[in-house]
């Protein structure tokens, strides 16, 4: 049903505001981008922002057209990409008129929006956009959309590493090249291209990373002041936690972030999964969301409270370990 609600709104529609959650990676802004190239081949008006900067990473993409609020104007709807959780949802346009409408793949999430069409068998936001696409009737990809679908698609499957890369996704992705999406720049913007600090800080939380649970768990932290000593900032860390999960035997990798608010305590929990066990169930239970392979929340405790709940939930879902 919400297939065709979204293909309603878009056919009956004019101008249209798209976004995406707040801090936006990849597949969100990607996602954003292509939809709003897709919306306008069509004939329809699209106006992107973002209430986030978008990260330096994703600067290859045309993300000058970003608008940095809510833009003014009247709106017929607000397209809102990858938004897992309510409080990711950027503030609407003041002129909406119509509904909020979300493009969404995570399996773990909060019910919000007018209209939700939420499939979580996409390997990424981007996928979900072409499908969407393609029942629009628009045929191969319009002057826009390759090159942030790709990225979209790239970024939320590792490079085409997690479980979710299916047949479909390879085959998006080779569309998307064919199409004018540049594989290596691609990579390198998403992958590569660290600043010195960046690399740096890699280095300071690999040596403090603990290993607990038998082995099965890997638990990385990120403090304010190993981001002032090393000359890091907070996009810097974006990541990091992968590395913990490349460890032979580790099945869950946990990053907690301290994150600077103003004096208000939060910190930031970052989770990934290498075998079978479910991290959105441990994103969950901190009022977060995500993948069963990737996930997160923002809790508003100290970094250490935060992270021997991290570990007691890991212990609890992973079965008997000391």
């Amino acid at each position: 049903m919400s297939r065709e609600e979204v293909l309603r709104i878009t056919n009956e529609g004019e101008r249209f505001a798209v976004t995406c959650h707040r801090r936006p990676d990849a597949d969100a802004l990607g996602s954003a981008l292509g939809w709003a190239a897709a919306l306008r081949s069509i004939g329809k008006e699209a106006v992107v922002y973002s209430v986030d900067t978008p990260p330096r990473m994703l600067r290859f993409l045309d993300v000058g057209e970003v608008e940095s609020a809510p833009p003014a104007g009247r709106f017929d709807a607000c397209f809102v990409m990858d938004a897992a959780a309510r409080a990711l949802v950027p503030d609407m346009p003041d002129g909406l008129e119509g509904p909020v409408v979300m493009f969404d793949h995570h399996a773990a999430h909060d019910d919000f929006g007018d209209v939700i069409l939420r499939e979580p068998d996409a390997a990424a936001t981007g996928v979900l956009v072409v499908r969407v696409m393609r029942e629009l009737g628009i045929e191969g990809y319009p002057p826009g959309v390759a090159e942030p679908l790709y990225a979209a698609i790239v970024a939320d499957t590792g490079g085409f590493r997690y479980p979710a890369t299916s047949p479909e996704t390879l085959r998006l992705a080779a569309e998307l090249v064919e199409a004018g999406a540049a594989p290596w720049t691609t990579a390198y913007h998403l992958f590569e291209g660290w600043e010195p600090a960046r690399m740096k800080l890699l280095g300071a939380i690999l040596d403090d990373m603990e290993i607990a649970l038998d082995g099965r768990l890997a638990v990385q932290r990120v403090t304010r002041e190993m981001l002032t000593r090393l000359g890091a900032d907070d996009e810097m860390v974006e990541g990091m936690v992968n590395y913990g999960r490349m460890l032979e035997g580790v099945e869950i990798s946990a990053l907690v972030w301290e994150m600077d608010k103003g004096g208000r305590r939060e910190t930031k929990v970052s989770l990934r999964s290498s075998g079978d066990a479910d991290v959105s169930r441990i994103a969950a239970a901190m009022n977060g969301g995500g993948h069963r392979s990737a996930a997160g929340a923002n809790v508003p405790d100290d970094l250490a409270t935060t992270e021997a709940k991290v570990v007691a939930l890991a212990k609890d879902l992973l079965g008997d370990a000391d």
